[in-house]
């Protein structure tokens, strides 16, 4: 998996032993990933491995991608209803600012 469940748990400032929502973060974790591969239009691939020859298109996630689905699981976490009471506003320095640069626009 591109984000562990200890890295999603640090960025949203829980305890490592806190297990009682480790389901919704995985789940959460899972969706930001998707979310990310489908928003570049690349899959993404650990450090460590080798992008297959295949695969064109294949990006290993970098440091700034990696912040961005951190950015988004920890609003994921935060924001877990589609209303509220308080005006939400986009962070131009949150996720699209982070992966812009490496997304593939098909034409």
């Amino acid at each position: 998996m591109l984000l562990t469940l200890e890295e999603i748990k640090a960025h949203c400032r829980l305890e490592a032993d806190f297990d009682e929502e480790d389901s919704i973060l995985d789940l959460i974790g899972r969706a930001v990933v998707q979310r990310t591969e489908t928003y570049l239009n690349r899959k993404l691939y650990p450090l460590d491995a080798k992008i297959p020859p295949d695969d064109r298109d294949g990006l290993h996630l970098t440091d700034d991608i990696k912040i961005a689905m951190l950015l988004l699981a920890s609003h994921y976490y935060l924001n877990r209803t589609a209303s509220s009471e308080l005006e939400k506003n986009e962070l131009p320095l949150g996720f699209i600012w982070n992966v812009q640069p490496y997304r593939i626009i098909p034409l």
